[in-house]
């Protein structure tokens, strides 16, 4: 179930044909010089004019909306392969300064491209680009929804609810009404792009990107407002999505002195404000009268139209000959003032008071500053030194919002309404390094780094955070270079207040101060004391003229001493090992390994009481451990037969597998607990490609790949619209194909 899309190449031919309209006559036939006293200016020739077209098809042997989730190979049979290349050239012994391209690539597939660049050497430049972008996330979901319009969804004609029945028990012709879904979605994106230099130290830059996004997503829509009484289904919301980003800039430049002034805008709107759709579920205790099938209704916001306008500048200048001081400053506007909806969609529930106002009038500024010193303060010692500040002022306006819960409930008392809370903060930052060349290509470096984190209505007000670093990087050597960097931090809170964000969302008195809906041991990890070890490397040996041998790593762990209950434990290792083998100037073999590793460890309570927040008999702990092992071969042979009565043949073939494990145990010292099924993913490529010259300006080209992705998700395999008691799902299954890919081109320069 696709929504329709807007018709293809509307902006791509509009912008092409812009281009070509704007194009100076100087691109075809050079102006006359109107200085008769340039006798000696080179004389001009006539243009190279490079055409190249690529004509050939795809055949895939499956269908597969995964294999061609971003390329748009999706559909099992033939595709046309169509790329071409139209390019202007000047010649390098005429006064001729204009260059220009037109250029299309994939032009049978939904990711399609089509760009246009010009310039004009030295004074100005444009580029026209256009894309589409397909966006493919799975074609085997079901559903009793239907879209009688994009933003409502209504169930299949005949829906029947047992009496009684408060949960999927009750659809009693659920499999009779479930019809395929879609979740697909496609992007247009055109960039228009202009540069001019207006005189030997001033240029103007203008740059505008317009974007559509049309399709559908998946959301979850829910009836009821406790653990209780919550009913949920899993959607498809419509996707109309238009972004316009438009950015200029007047920038100077003089060997001392640079500077720039100019301003960003964003412009987002959505054609689809609400999404509305029908009840499933019969009446449940703690719902209100009437909300139940066939007559209640859910409706939630979509995104909302909003707009960012930035002014920006920036500067650099060399305040000696080894010493120079650049600095970024911007202040900026956010603006959402969509309508607000009323509490509910369902009229039969009572609602007493009205919405404090009829827009969130929402308002943010922002302020961000950044100040760079570097110095060279010895003939082998330099210094950088850094300075950030970055604030958000969220100027939006608080009401009380004695809000409905999940479409279900009468509204509650004026009293146990809620208080949005529009967060800020204000972050500064500040850090020093210095190197030391203590060699001819041998440098050491230290510094020190600290940041302050202030924010509002939060767990937490104040944090800061103190990091060291210290590096060497040992290049130039004939045979080899070393790399390697080490850092450590600690980030330090002030106070975490638990149940801060409830307390600020609720009138005076509302509430006991000593309330909290988390166990008020937990702690938030991005708020959260916490200390940061890393280290990263890279080691490159060349033996030989014909052997490099690489070695790269990282590894870093947060630990989080001091949260009893949340994340307490965090790691991430890499390592990379590369090679390449060249044994003729034809031929090259490289190849790569890499496994990373991520662990994480966190502790949960399942019971929560204030007086006892920590009861060791609801203890739980969970470990999660992913490895990804990733291999890569490559064997090429350029130019075989070449000289020898054939124009040469190309072959090659390309072999990649990878391989993903996620386990997650929870364990319970009371409770008898199993891991979960292990997570897997594998995806083996093979693909092997040949290429003959027929000629100085044809070829063909002919390839074939096998593509083969084994996944297993135990949250998605197996499990029906059905399977939850309390949520309708989609049924969707873990992507897997095995397919062979055939392509073969025709290649003609003209």
């Amino acid at each position: 179930m696709k929504l329709s899309s807007k018709p293809r190449f509307t902006w791509a031919l509009s912008g092409l044909a812009l281009a070509f309209l704007t194009v100076p006559t100087g691109s075809w036939a050079q102006e006359e010089d109107s200085d008769d006293n340039q006798a000696d200016k080179k004389k001009d020739e006539p243009s190279t004019i490079v055409s190249e077209v690529n004509v050939g098809a795809y055949y895939s042997g499956e269908d597969s909306d995964r294999f061609g989730k971003f390329s748009g190979l999706t559909d099992e049979g033939a595709e046309l392969q169509l790329d071409f290349r139209v390019e202007k050239r000047p010649d390098a012994a005429s006064s001729d300064t204009v260059r220009w391209r037109l250029q299309g690539w994939r032009l049978g597939l939904d990711s399609r491209r089509l760009e246009f660049a010009y310039n004009d050497q030295g004074k100005q430049k444009f580029r026209v680009d256009y894309r589409e972008i397909p966006n493919n996330r799975f074609s085997d979901g079901q559903t009793p929804y239907r879209a009688e319009e994009p933003g409502l969804w209504q169930l299949a004609p005949g829906w029947e609810v047992s009496p009684g029945s408060s949960n999927i028990l009750g659809f009693t012709n659920l499999q009779d009404s479930l019809i395929d879904l879609k979740v697909d979605t496609e992007r247009q994106r055109l960039d228009l792009s202009y540069h001019r230099k207006l005189s030997a130290a001033w240029r103007l830059n203008v740059d505008w990107k317009h974007e559509t996004k049309e399709g559908t997503r998946t959301v979850g829509g829910i009836f009821g407002f406790t653990i209780a009484n919550a009913r949920g289904a899993i959607l498809a919301a419509p996707v109309d999505w238009t972004t316009d980003i438009v950015e200029a800039m007047i920038e100077y430049a003089t060997p001392r002195l640079q500077f720039g002034i100019g301003a960003y805008a964003s412009f987002f709107s959505n054609d689809e404000e609400t999404f509305t759709f029908q009840n499933a579920y019969g009446f449940r205790n703690g719902w209100a009268p009437g909300v139940e099938f066939p007559d209640s209704f859910g409706r939630m916001a979509l995104e909302p139209d909003n707009s960012y306008l930035q002014l920006k500048m920036y500067g650099g200048v060399n305040v000696t000959r080894s010493t120079r001081l650049t600095a970024d400053f911007s202040v900026g506007k956010m603006d959402q003032n969509e309508d607000l909806l009323p509490y509910s969609v369902n009229p039969e529930l009572n609602v007493h008071t009205p919405l404090p106002r009829n827009s969130v009038d929402a308002e943010v500024n922002t302020t961000m500053l950044n100040l760079r010193l570097t110095s060279r303060l010895a003939r082998r010692l330099g210094l950088a030194v850094n300075y950030h500040y970055d604030d958000r002022d969220n100027d939006t306006p608080r009401d009380v919002f004695p809000f409905i819960g999940g479409d279900a409930q009468d509204q509650p008392r004026f009293e146990l309404g809620r208080i949005n809370l529009p967060y800020s903060y204000t972050k500064h930052r500040a850090d020093a390094t210095a190197t030391y060349r203590f060699a001819r290509a041998a440098r050491f470096k230290a510094g020190v780094e600290y940041s302050d984190y202030s924010r509002d209505f939060q767990e937490v007000s104040d944090s800061d955070e103190f990091t060291w670093l210290a590096g060497i990087a040992l290049r130039g050597w004939t045979h080899g270079s070393l790399t390697a960097d080490v850092r450590q931090s600690r980030r330090d809170v002030k106070e975490y207040n638990g149940n801060a964000p409830l307390i600020a969302s609720h009138l005076p008195g509302a509430i006991d101060d000593d309330e909290h809906v988390n166990n008020p041991l937990l702690r938030k990890y991005f708020l959260a004391d916490r200390d940061r070890d890393e280290l990263r490397f890279r080691a490159d040996l060349v033996p030989s003229p014909e052997i490099n041998l690489g070695l790269a790593g990282s590894y870093a762990e947060d630990d989080y001493s001091e949260s009893e209950l949340g994340l307490t434990r965090a790691e991430v290792i890499s390592v990379t090992v590369d090679a390449g083998w060249y044994p003729q100037e034809r031929v090259s073999l490289t190849g790569f390994y890499t496994r990373e590793e991520y662990d994480a460890s966190q502790a949960g309570n399942s019971f929560f009481n204030p007086a006892s927040p920590s009861f060791a008999g609801h203890d739980w702990f969970a470990d999660a451990e992913d490895r990804v092992d990733t291999w890569n071969v490559a064997l090429t042979f350029s130019d075989i037969g070449a000289g020898r009565g054939w124009n040469g043949i190309d072959l090659g073939f390309d072999y990649t597998y990878s391989d993903t494990r996620s386990d997650i145990a929870v364990t319970s010292p009371t409770t008898v607990t199993a891991p979960l099924p292990t997570l897997k993913a594998e995806l083996t490529s093979f693909t092997v490609w040949g290429r003959a010259r027929l000629s100085s300006n044809s070829s063909i080209r002919l390839a074939a790949e096998s593509a083969e992705l084994t996944s297993r998700d135990w949250a998605l395999d197996g499990v029906q619209p059905d399977t939850l008691a309390n949520v309708l799902l989609l049924g969707q299954s873990s992507a897997n194909y095995d397919l062979w890919l055939i392509s073969a081109s025709w290649r003609y320069q003209f």
